[in-house]
């Protein structure tokens, strides 16, 4: 091998250099490239495996269930983690009801903790106070209760959602409710003795006198039979003698 090395030309030997120099480079860039394709994905599977456990808080106004005309606020954790020391704010800012009065703060404006999917409801206002408004909603909290960063969630919440909405009737548990009220309503009266009521009793002389009857028309329905089959038999022996 040596000898035919020897014997081959010399550009020969300067082409089988440069191809391995040529093959040494391609490996070491392939490697190179791979190397950095893996260093993506990596770090793009460890970005999105982050971005599906984050807290996500929003804030919304909702009718009531009880009445339309009166709506309630309501805060909720829809992400996949929790969320501690939660700030909202609202321009221009919330209004209470009269049913709350201006004394009393509105609710949720600082919350230390929510867990993933829960959510608070508080009555606020009448639909009065917030129709035809558009409000810039500002939320941030932490993802870390320890850490000083904060996330946030800025949107406009527009009450023009809301106006001309109706519902034909109310829901199932509203219905069963209100029925469970109006049969209260109506017995307690008869519970505190100021109202009496007719009740037909059924007592044991009258399950005795059942029986009785069941019994006189059980006899009076085997008389007639025997009456019954009696003048059968009268009725074909002349028959039979002929």
């Amino acid at each position: 091998m040596g000898y035919l090395m020897e014997g081959m030309p010399s550009w020969v030997n300067t082409v089988i250099a440069v191809g391995g120099v040529l093959g040494t480079i391609v490996t070491a860039v392939a490697t190179f490239f791979l190397w950095r394709v893996t260093k993506t994905l990596a770090h793009e599977t460890t970005r999105m495996a982050e971005a599906a456990a984050q807290p996500h808080v929003v804030v919304t106004l909702t009718p009531n269930r009880w009445s339309m005309r009166h709506f309630d606020i309501h805060i909720d954790n829809t992400g996949n983690a929790t969320a501690y020391d939660i700030s909202i704010a609202f321009d221009p800012p919330l209004e209470n009801g009269e049913a709350r009065g201006d004394r009393v703060e509105i609710p949720f404006q600082k919350i230390s903790v929510l867990k993933p999917g829960q959510g608070m409801v508080s009555y606020l206002s009448e639909f009065g106070k917030l129709k035809g408004k558009t409000y810039e909603v500002d939320i941030s909290w932490k993802r870390d209760a320890s850490s000083q960063q904060r996330q946030k969630n800025s949107y406009t919440l527009s009450m023009l959602d809301h106006e001309g909405v109706s519902r034909l009737g109310d829901e199932p548990l509203v219905e069963i409710a209100k029925h469970i009220k109006k049969i209260e309503e109506n017995w307690s009266p008869v519970a505190k003795g100021q109202k009496r009521t007719k009740v037909d009793v059924f007592s044991g002389f009258d399950r005795l006198h059942e029986r009785r009857e069941a019994n006189r028309m059980r006899r009076r329905w085997q008389r007639e039979q025997e009456d019954h089959s009696s003048k059968n038999a009268q009725s074909d022996t002349p028959n039979s003698q002929q």
